[in-house]
This record gives C-alpha cells, structure tokens and sequence, in this order.
C-alpha cells in the first residue's frame, strides 16, 4: 500500500493599497521652498507638524505626509505610524528603503499637480526612522531635492556610495544634527557618516545639540537658518 503524500502548499500574493495622509502648512505660495518631512516611528503628520513650527518662518512650505503602516505606541495608549519594519537583516531594509522612496516620491508627485505647487526648491527633512529612509530616498533623488536635514539618524552611506560622488557634483547638500544625549544612535556612527560623506566631496555639515533623541526648537532653529541661507530667504 502506497504512502499518501500531501501536495505543497499553493502560495500567492495580494496586493494591498495603503493611505498616507498628508498636510501642508506655510504660506500660500506655490513657489516657495518645499520641505518635505518625515517622521519618526510612533509619531504621526500633526504631532510632527507641531514640532515644526517654526521651519515655516524661512519662508517654506512644509509637506507632512503620515508614514503608510500603523504600529502600536503602547506606553500612550494609542496608534502611530511607521515607514518600514526593521529586523537588522540589511537586503531585506534596502528593499523596505525601496519601498518607502517610491511611496513618497510619488506623494510628493501627486501633492504638488493637486495643490498646484511650482516650489523652486525642494529639501527633505527626517527625523528618526523618518531620517533612515529620508536620506537614502533624497540622495536616490537629487533631481527631486536640493538637499537634506537629518536628525537622530544615520545615514546609510553603505548604500549610498554612488549618490555620495554624485551629490559632488550637482550640489546635493547635507546637514546632520545630532543630540549629545541621543542613546539610539551613535555620535562616532555620525560623525563616520559625515566623513564619508565629505571624503565623496559632498557639502555636509554635522551639528551636535544639548538634547536626546528628539527634535527641539534649537534644531528647528538651525534646520530654518540651513534653509534660509540656500534659498534666499531670511530666517525669522
């Protein structure tokens, strides 16, 4: 009598379409300065928006898009966002990296034709897990944006070795903020991003702060003032 054996399972995939909401605050110019922000994990477009305030000053523009998947912020009793899960397998992040650069780009894309925005100059701004895939999605797109903010996050030059030399030449600009307090993330891990960067001829400056892991209004300050000064607007 012969063994029965069952079949393999049939696998497939469904396709989901996820929402990212999304706010615009700063005046009512089309072509300002457009700054598109990135959250961190947790957070959501209001809170981060609050948190900004004063970016709007340089005069700018600031696009606040909702990172795509909920995720439980337990210690609050409430939901948040996240751009991308993490395990520290890095083939499996830069693909969650690829993923979360077309999500945005095609935002950025889409906000601009429906509020008919003309801005003459575009810059992203990340904080946190926001800043992981901020950088690598602005650097991938130096026709998109002029330059970067990066806050309590490193930049990922690993991938990035070909947008570094890249970034010489066309005038992608970077500046790192860094908080001396900041237990997620490592200050030598910056400054080694920063020098790598500099060594590719990149225009990247590091600035440190009396803080944590958080984006303040010192660094507020400094990101309006970095702003103001490469697209010829006066810092408030």
């Amino acid at each position: 009598m012969s063994e029965s054996h069952n079949p393999p399972p049939v696998r497939g995939e469904f396709p989901l379409q996820v929402a990212m909401p999304w706010r615009l605050d700063g005046p009512d110019d089309p072509a300002l300065p457009l700054v598109v922000c990135l959250h961190g994990m947790g957070m959501d477009e209001d809170q981060f928006s609050l948190l900004l305030q004063g970016l709007t000053k340089t005069p700018a523009r600031l696009l606040v898009p909702r990172a795509p998947y909920p995720v439980e912020v337990r210690r609050e009793g409430r939901i948040g966002a996240s751009w991308y899960a993490y395990d520290g397998d890095q083939e499996r992040f830069r693909r969650e990296l690829d993923r979360t650069q077309g999500l945005v780009t095609d935002l950025v894309t889409t906000v601009e034709a429906e509020q008919r925005l003309k801005p003459r100059a575009r810059f992203l701004l990340g904080f946190s897990q926001g800043g992981y895939c901020g950088a690598y999605l602005a650097m991938r797109n130096q026709d998109l944006f002029r330059g970067m903010i990066i806050s309590g996050a490193r930049v990922k030059t690993e991938f990035l070795l070909d947008e570094m030399k890249q970034a010489a030449g066309t005038g992608f600009s970077a500046l790192l903020m860094h908080g001396d307090r900041d237990r997620s993330v490592s200050g030598e891990r910056q400054e080694t991003a920063r020098q790598r960067m500099a060594e590719a001829g990149m225009d990247v400056e590091l600035r440190t702060f009396d803080a944590g892991h958080s984006l303040g209004r010192a660094q507020v300050a400094v990101a309006r003032e970095w702003v103001a000064s490469r697209t010829g607007g006066g810092a408030a």
